[in-house]
């Protein structure tokens, strides 16, 4: 038994570990394709080995070359050999590797339905929070019905770890597996109330998720929410909720009274441009849904105006262009608003990005009044002389030509 096991260890030290693998590659640019064919026939021979260590050397091999392109499908029960290995370190490398190569049709994932039922259970917190990781990656209809309990379990767990971790991946369950989502609710519904963050933002995300698609079964969460948007200092929690009552304020239209001042204190207190950009895309939408009480809200108008010339005035082009598309909406509503702050939308028409002066045209065509229309016409003029790309040109001349024609018409 000593001499097996030494040769073992001998067998061991003489196999090419990763870090030879990669250096192999790179010292061999000209015949690369032979290497490497060469390399995937020792990988082979070491996964036949009975010592674990071997084959997972060898998986973790597999998976580089998984990366650079190469099939290795082949490999798949060796993969699960290296999961069901008790150690650690060679668990997560199976997984690690499954999560790669296997997909919704991989014919050995019904072998693994045991296995991860098993890691899921393990006492080691940390063997379940790898099978979750591994899981997320090829969840399959069949995995995700047999085993759906198994997870729901894991989110009343006394770990967050956990909880975070299995909250987040029964998304991946519902979405192979819808009927898992009515027993799963009120369970998904508890941990929006976790005492742990991190399981608290998991699950409003998970629910946010699935309220895209269908936003007025999700109505009934609306204090829940509202709660959490009001007490919460996580900005990207914040930022997901806001989105959501975006999409639930059309169905109620009283939530969006509620939710006209929290929204603008946001936006006054608020330094991440991302949560100000929701915030005031999220009051367009409600006084849109409130039509009937928006002259009471004229200063929330104003605020949103405000606050969008700083992001139309910032160096940034993706925050700029931002700026212009939420102006685009209001000026919808309230044209008067907008025409305020029509210098620096001619101000955009100079601006070197093609996708921003297209932008700042269409707010200058919405923006056009008999007391503005010659200065505006004189500035599209000199544009036209001086623009590139014949889009723009062609762009800019049916704005002006509409313009023109509209305030005759007037």
């Amino acid at each position: 038994m000593a001499l097996k096991k030494a040769k073992a260890n001998l067998e061991r030290i003489f196999d090419k570990n990763l870090h030879d693998l990669v250096r192999g590659i790179r010292n061999h640019k000209d015949n690369e394709a032979k290497y490497i064919a060469e390399c995937i026939d020792e990988i082979k021979q070491e996964l036949k080995q009975e010592n674990i260590s071997v084959k997972a050397n060898a998986v973790n091999e597999l998976a580089y070359l998984q990366m650079l392109g190469y099939d290795i499908s082949w490999a798949a029960f060796n993969v699960i050999e290296v999961m069901s290995s008790t150690k650690y370190t060679h668990k997560r490398l199976g997984y690690y590797t499954a999560s790669q190569c296997f997909h919704d049709d991989t014919d050995v994932l019904m072998l693994t339905t045991n296995l991860i039922r098993k890691d899921l259970s393990a006492q080691n917190m940390y063997d379940a929070g790898v099978a979750l990781s591994g899981l997320a990656c090829f969840m399959n209809a069949d995995l995700a019905r047999d085993l759906a309990n198994d997870i729901m379990t894991l989110m009343t767990s006394t770990k967050p770890y956990l909880r975070k971790k299995s909250v987040l991946i029964m998304y991946k369950v519902f979405l192979k597996f819808p009927d898992a989502l009515r027993p799963a609710f009120s369970r998904l519904k508890e941990k929006l109330e976790d005492p742990d963050p991190g399981v608290q933002s998991a699950a409003v995300n998970v629910i946010c998720e699935l309220a895209r698609k269908n936003p007025q079964n999700y109505l009934s969460l609306a204090p829940i929410f509202f709660k959490l948007m009001t007490s919460s200092s996580n900005n990207w929690v914040l930022i997901k909720i806001i989105k959501l009552f975006s999409a639930l304020t059309p169905l109620e239209p009283r939530l969006g009274k509620k939710l006209i001042e929290p929204l603008t204190n946001l936006i006054h207190s608020t330094s991440a441009m991302s949560l100000l950009y929701e915030c005031i895309n999220t009051v367009i939408a409600v006084l849109v849904s409130i039509s009937s009480g928006l002259p009471s809200h004229n200063a929330s108008i104003q605020l949103c105006v405000q606050k969008l010339r700083i992001l139309i005035e910032d160096s940034d082009q993706n925050l700029k262009y931002l700026g212009l598309l939420a102006m685009g909406r209001i000026l919808k509503t309230h044209p008067k608003s907008v025409q305020t702050h029509k210098d620096l939308v001619l101000q955009c028409l100079d601006d070197k990005d093609e996708s921003i002066r297209l932008r700042a045209l269409d707010l200058l065509y919405g923006m056009v009044s008999k007391k503005n229309l010659m200065e505006i016409v004189k500035k599209l003029m000199i544009h036209m002389d001086k623009s590139e790309g014949s889009h723009y040109r062609d762009m800019g001349g049916r704005r002006r030509s509409f313009s023109c024609s509209s305030m005759c018409s007037s």
